[in-house]
């Protein structure tokens, strides 16, 4: 039997690209809250086994897995809002409630989490596959430290039940953000390259664009860099239009004029 041939890999995925989201909400109605400033994140999953060899299984013990129990440690940052100062973050404080004198089902959280690799601009850079979800009964444990050490808190979630496989939450279908357009303006024949700018262009790392239109004029010439970036070339038009971008799930609806100028 031949060896499997073996293709030449590209860059290496790092350990920060796991995000955290806790379940502020019900199974039902979820409303999910990041867990900021995560610094170090493990999952892990170990199983039970048990020997069920027989007599004629020759001398040889054969070893089969009869239940499995997974778990996740985390650690973050205690860091405050950047918009208000006097707050931690939403997430952290959520997953604190849980952990703050609970026992039984009260201390029992719904937490998601996914691989989401990224750029410093926030841009999908890499593959984003896996995604879970289940149940953990959480604990909450402070660091400390001498007086110049960062406040930091250890986290041990172990898991209650089965974790299940889900859709990435960045493969969710969402109508594109149209926030910019530059430049923002010219003559009526059309023909400048123009940079739009949002998010949601890209689905599961995929250009999901099927359509940018300036007011009524859907524009044929257009490039989809990023998840938040597409080059276009004007199409012609007068006066002041409305740039909309489509994607499979919709259209978008923020309101980013484009201003056609007289020659």
């Amino acid at each position: 039997m031949a060896a499997p041939a073996r293709v030449v890999l590209g860059a290496d995925t790092l350990n920060r690209k796991w995000w955290m989201d806790v379940n502020a909400g019900t199974h039902a109605s979820p409303n999910w809250l990041p867990l900021e400033a995560i610094v170090d994140f493990k999952w892990t999953e170990t199983k039970t086994f048990q020997d069920d060899s027989n007599f004629d299984s020759g001398g040889a013990k054969s070893q089969i897995a009869t239940a499995y129990e997974w778990g996740i440690e985390a650690k973050i940052a205690r860091m405050m809002q950047i918009t208000d100062p006097t707050a931690y973050g939403v997430g952290q404080e959520a997953l604190r409630a849980k952990c703050k004198r609970t026992t039984g089902l009260a201390n029992v959280t719904e937490v998601r989490w996914y691989e989401m690799n990224i750029d410093d601009d926030g841009d999908v850079i890499g593959p984003t596959k896996e995604a879970y979800m289940g149940y953990v009964t959480p604990q909450w444990a402070e660091d400390g430290g001498s007086m110049d050490a960062l406040d930091t808190v250890s986290l041990t979630m172990n898991g209650r039940g089965a974790y299940v496989d889900i859709t990435h939450p960045e493969a969710s279908a969402a109508v594109p953000t149209v926030t910019s357009i530059t430049p923002a303006t010219d003559i009526e024949a059309g023909g400048a390259l123009a940079i739009i700018s949002g998010h949601d262009f890209f689905v599961d790392g995929e250009d999901d664009v099927v359509s940018i239109a300036f007011g009524a004029t859907d524009c044929p010439d257009f490039i989809t860099h990023s998840d938040s970036l597409i080059a276009v070339t004007v199409p012609a038009g007068t006066g002041a239009k409305n740039v909309t971008v489509t994607n499979a799930t919709g259209v978008s609806t923020d309101v980013v004029s484009f201003l056609y100028t007289v020659a």
